[in-house]
């Protein structure tokens, strides 16, 4: 009877553990969404600051100055 009672007990984890894991880790999607929001919204302030610059008759910056600048900031 012991025998019995652990095998359940034991099996009763084995079910219990994943599903209480898969309950408290963030959903995959709503990391991956998130990151796509931020280099869309990165992006669309890149192309409006380009656009000011040319509407003002300045020369745009290259892309190496700004990953350079980006990289002093880190």
């Amino acid at each position: 009877m012991k025998k019995l009672l652990t095998i359940a007990i034991i099996a009763a984890a084995v079910v219990a553990v994943p599903l209480a894991m898969a309950q408290t880790a963030p959903p995959q999607g709503d990391q991956a969404n998130a990151a796509q929001a931020e280099a869309d919204a990165k992006a669309k302030r890149r192309a409006q600051a380009n656009a000011e610059l040319k509407a003002k008759g300045q020369q745009t910056p290259q892309r190496e100055e700004e990953e350079e600048e980006a990289r002093k900031k880190r």
